[in-house]
């Protein structure tokens, strides 16, 4: 009997502490986590994990859609800065913006995908 009380520990310790921020993750891109399974937005997560700044505590990246397309952003929320904010398709181009059918007010279903340890900004959408 002990060892069964032991042994539930350990797999509720092993539950609780291999949690990870893939709840924040949903399929997009024909693929179900693309954090992980799109190559240059993995890229680009290990690349600001590996390289923190002062600026970095300010930026995140968002999964959303736009116009029934799955869409990544890079944003940005310090007060001081105007930063370009751009918006990547599945394939990591970017998207113009410029183009009416195109607009920031178009995106839906915004969930924050990636953000720095230090993260600073309060979201709300």
């Amino acid at each position: 009997m002990k060892k069964i009380v032991v042994l539930f520990f350990f797999a509720l310790f092993l539950l609780v502490c291999c949690s990870n921020d893939d709840d924040n993750v949903r399929p997009a891109c024909g693929v179900l986590n693309p954090v992980q399974d799109l190559a240059w937005l993995k890229s680009e997560i290990e690349r600001r994990n590996a390289n923190p700044s002062e600026d970095m505590k300010y930026c995140y990246i968002v999964q959303a859609t736009l116009n029934a397309q799955d869409v990544f952003i890079y944003e940005d929320c310090n007060p001081l800065i105007d930063k370009a904010i751009f918006i990547l398709d599945c394939e990591g181009n970017a998207i113009d913006t410029s183009d009416s059918s195109n607009s920031f007010a178009d995106l839906e279903s915004r969930k924050v995908i990636w953000k720095p340890r230090d993260f600073v900004c309060d979201l709300s959408f």
